[in-house]
């Protein structure tokens, strides 16, 4: 008798990623600084709003972001 044997062959295809470059998206937001502490729960509001902002304002930049093909 003999005995079923099986070979497992895997077949993979390149992927091509999108290159995005972000340079020009970082370089136009403003420089925050986010490495502050806060002393009372106004200034702790402040910072989590300013942080907000900066990610919305991130968000919006990146949807305007196309990709380049190198």
């Amino acid at each position: 008798m003999q005995g079923c044997t099986s070979k497992e062959t895997l077949i993979t295809t390149p992927v091509n990623k999108p290159k995005i470059d972000f340079t020009p998206v970082i370089a136009e937001l403003p420089d925050m600084d986010f490495n502050r502490t806060a002393k009372t729960e106004q200034e702790a509001s402040l910072m989590a709003w300013d942080l907000y902002t900066y990610i919305r304002e991130l968000e919006l930049k990146l949807k305007g972001v196309k990709k380049n093909d190198y």
